[in-house]
Parts: structure tokens; C-alpha cells; sequence
């Protein structure tokens, strides 16, 4: 069998799949795969030397660029079949745990670094929470504005459970994407970048009393947004109303003061401006290959 593309999400291959069997009366197998990262696919092959490839793959193409035009939804609904479980599983477990699977696989630097703030935090509540906190803060007098970990180090320490718990858990679904599929390396520099600039966007706003990893989370969280929204495809798989999630959370961050609760806005405004600028480039960089 020809491999055509494979997708994390079964709906697209299964969409393509019932698109070309209308169109041409030609049967694609679908059956799940993992590429070299070990990440689940669901992947749609043709027979060896089919006397359409030109003509399908040609689709292929044109599907990629459009995944969710109307002509491939409808070709879809008059199969009957959109059932992930119409994928050829194989042993494998359903969908579902597939997914699960995915998250528990992280990469490396989503782990490494989910590892590291728990570690810290564990380190406050048992005692040295000043000592991290000297440590750590934004530079705060000239003599340590030479001290450059302490560009990035304040983005590791939180204050409290909800804080680190919040902020932990959207790393480790969003950041954990893009490491999956578009590698550590983006990963790493944009989490330095964002780290880096929502740290000196909210020091010249409210001075070198903040710490958290919630910039650099707006950052990812905008990264997969507009990756998504002008990229060729969507390679994630981002639930609805996600943009609409971004709002309210920029807007409970302005109104928290109105509870007592001080939050970094201009670190999240500014994080999340990174993320889109990082995405974009993303997108357009896809669009090219």
C-alpha cells in the first residue's frame, strides 16, 4: 500500500477517505500508525500503483490546504461511516486511549520542565520558600541585572496551588502539543522568548514583584491558535470556543483586583503576543512546503 498523509485527528483521514470513494469510486485503507516520535496517526493509503494515484493525489493536496470545506463534510454524512472505529485499530486501543497516550508520552522538554516548577514548588512548602524566591525574583537592583537567569528563572516559581496547578496543566495539554508535533526545539525557544519578554513587559509595568509560568502559557496557548487558524492544516486539535477562552481569561485577569487577587496581566497580554507572532510564522512557514 501507497501511504498518502496521516493526522492525529480520525475524523480528517476518515473525511478524505469517504471524499475520494464518492468522487471516484476508489477504496483508501485507513489504519492507525506512529511516526518517529511515537505520536498515534490515523494514516490513509491507496494500492500500490493505482491507475488514479495522479488524480487522488492531486485531492490530497487540495484536502490538506482545505480539510474542512463544505464538499468533504458532505461526502462524509452521505457515507453513513464517520466512526473513528471505522480506522483499522488493529490491536491498539480505541481513540480515547490513544489520546490519553498521547498526553502520558509528552516530549522531553514539557516533562523537564513540568518536572522543574512541581520541584521548586515542593522546595517552597518545605521551608526554603525565601531562599527560592532571592533566588529566582526578576532583577530587581543594578548588581543583578547581570544575572541572567533571573530573566527567565521568576517564570518557574508560583504561590500557590491554584496558581501552579492552572498554570501546570495548560503547559502540559498545549505545550505538550507542540512539542509533539512541531519538536522541542520550538518549544524551547519559544518558551525562552516568551519567558523573556513577558518578563520585561511586566517589570516596566508593575516593577520585579511577579512570578509564575502564566505568560509563557499565553504564549503557548496563542501559538496553537493562529498555527491552526492560518496554517494549511490544523494539526491541533483545539476544542470550540478556544479563542473565546482566551478572552475571558485576559478579562478575569482585569478583573481579579476587584476580588483581591493580583494577576500579571501585561505578562499574559504580552505572552500571548508572542504566541501569535511564533504561530504565525509557523502557519506561513507550513504553507510554503
Amino acid at each position: 500500500m501507497q501511504y498518502l498523509f496521516g493526522s492525529e485527528i480520525p475524523s480528517l483521514a476518515l473525511r478524505f477517505r469517504d471524499y475520494i470513494r464518492s468522487r471516484y469510486q476508489v477504496e483508501l485503507e485507513l489504519k492507525q500508525i506512529t511516526d518517529d516520535t511515537g505520536t498515534l496517526l490515523y494514516g490513509v493509503f491507496i494500492a500500490e500503483d493505482h491507475p488514479q494515484m495522479a488524480e487522488i493525489k492531486q485531492e490530497q493536496q487540495r484536502f490538506l490546504r482545505e480539510p474542512f470545506n463544505e464538499r468533504y463534510e458532505q461526502a462524509s454524512w452521505q457515507s453513513g461511516d464517520i466512526r473513528p472505529s471505522a480506522v483499522q485499530t488493529g490491536n491498539r486501543l480505541p481513540n480515547l486511549a490513544g489520546l490519553g497516550r498521547n498526553l502520558l508520552r509528552n516530549g522531553k522538554f514539557t516533562v523537564f520542565l513540568t518536572a522543574l516548577c512541581l520541584l521548586i514548588y515542593l522546595l517552597q512548602l518545605s521551608g526554603f520558600n525565601d531562599e527560592v524566591l532571592e533566588f529566582a525574583h526578576y532583577p530587581a537592583y543594578p548588581d543583578e541585572d547581570v544575572q541572567l537567569w533571573r530573566y527567565v528563572t521568576h517564570s518557574l516559581v508560583h504561590l500557590s496551588p491554584l496558581h501552579i496547578l492552572f498554570n501546570l496543566v495548560w503547559w502540559w495539554i498545549f505545550g505538550g502539543a507542540i512539542e509533539r508535533v512541531c519538536g522541542s526545539r520550538t518549544l524551547i525557544v519559544l518558551y525562552l522568548v516568551s519567558a523573556l519578554l513577558s518578563g520585561i513587559a511586566q517589570n516596566l509595568a508593575s516593577g520585579p514583584a511577579f512570578f509564575g509560568l502564566s505568560g509563557v502559557v499565553y504564549a503557548v496557548l496563542g501559538y496553537v491558535f493562529v498555527a491552526d487558524k492560518f496554517g494549511a492544516r490544523r494539526r491541533f486539535d483545539l476544542p470550540q470556543g478556544f479563542f473565546n477562552m482566551l478572552l475571558v481569561g485576559i478579562a478575569v485577569g482585569f478583573m481579579a483586583p476587584l476580588i483581591g487577587i493580583q494577576m500579571g496581566n501585561t505578562a499574559h497580554i504580552s505572552g500571548l503576543a508572542v504566541g501569535c507572532l511564533f504561530g504565525f510564522f509557523a502557519a506561513k512557514s507550513s504553507a510554503r512546503r
